[in-house]
């Protein structure tokens, strides 16, 4: 029964607003580009809004057919299309990468914890301190260690190591020492990157940005569902829970677990069973099918662009 209402509810959404929540998801990955930009003038490198929209379109294709959503792919695909595409150094690329995701983590977090807070904290002052102090550890956390990680050069020994064995194992030891210097090329990068605190904010802002309309895409399937009323925690909640339920690398894009975690934030909040699935299976066919799709097309029309340039040498 649940089923059939459900499918009930999809087919009487409204058209336009489903068609304002397929526009709110191209223009996040527009910010997405945006905050992608702000990584790489940090090594120095410009690449135009149109270049970088069509590699974070590809990627998203990447991450859905991987584990772990939203990070599947990424880094190491949008890397070697950027290096294949416009030349710039792979470990450079990747840095920037690498950077721009660090404190993504903290404005997850935060949606999280302000979602927790105004739901659960409003009569229990114990509570509140409880889930205040957890932001602060695991903000701090988040800032401190990866800064931390990348100055003290941490485990680049071992991974050199490790990559220096495998590649003898492969019949590959002339490649030894450029890998190596890739590495190490990485690890400056990344701290370079992270080392300028007034462009780091600025990311931290496109990550904001990117939450805030994660956040209105639900809260605009809802209001086609018919569901006018849906509580700001709860929005928080969903928008960030299933990001962090998606690093489970168990199914490609975060199948199963991210779903699941939607269904069950959206019953927990009180929305009604048929309208809870209704709004899960619109905001996958947006964020996972929809996505897949056109990320695929995407993917395909630069694959033909990297095998007619020259190969890069490097």
């Amino acid at each position: 029964e649940n089923f059939y209402q459900m499918f009930e509810a999809i087919k009487s959404a409204n058209g336009l607003l489903i068609g304002a929540a397929i526009a709110i998801n191209f223009i996040s990955l527009a910010a997405w580009a945006g905050r992608w930009q702000t990584a790489l003038s940090f090594i120095n490198c410009r690449v135009d809004f149109g270049a970088r929209y069509l590699i974070i379109c590809a990627t998203v294709f990447l991450n859905n057919i991987t584990p772990m959503a939203r990070f599947g792919g990424d880094p190491f695909g949008r890397a070697y299309l950027l290096y294949k595409l416009e030349n710039t150094s792979y470990p450079s690329a990747l840095a920037s990468i690498i950077c721009e995701h660090a404190l993504v983590p903290l404005i997850v977090v935060s949606f999280l914890m302000a979602g927790l807070l105004l739901q659960f904290g409003k009569g229990s002052l114990q509570l509140t301190l409880i889930l205040i102090v957890a932001w602060a550890l695991a903000a701090s956390a988040i800032v401190l260690i990866p800064r931390l990680f990348f100055k003290k050069r941490i485990a680049v020994r071992s991974v050199s190591s490790i990559t220096s064995r495998v590649l003898g194992w492969l019949g590959k030891r002339g490649k030894v020492q450029k890998t190596i210097e890739g590495i190490e090329a990485f690890y400056l990068s990344a701290y370079a990157t992270m080392d300028k605190w007034e462009k780091v904010l600025l990311m931290v802002g496109w990550s904001f940005l990117i939450g805030v309309l994660d956040v209105l895409q639900l809260y605009v399937i809802f209001l086609a569902l018919g569901y006018h009323h849906p509580e700001l925690s709860m929005l928080l909640v969903a928008s960030s829970l299933p990001i962090i339920a998606g690093l489970i690398p168990l199914l490609p894009g975060g199948l199963v677990l991210v779903e699941g975690s939607l269904m069950s934030t959206f019953a927990l909040f009180g929305v009604p069973l048929n309208l809870a699935m209704a709004a899960t299976v619109i905001e996958r066919g947006i964020t996972f099918a929809l996505s897949t799709i056109v990320g695929a097309v995407v993917f395909s029309y630069l694959g033909v662009k990297m095998a007619a340039k020259p190969e890069v040498q490097s």
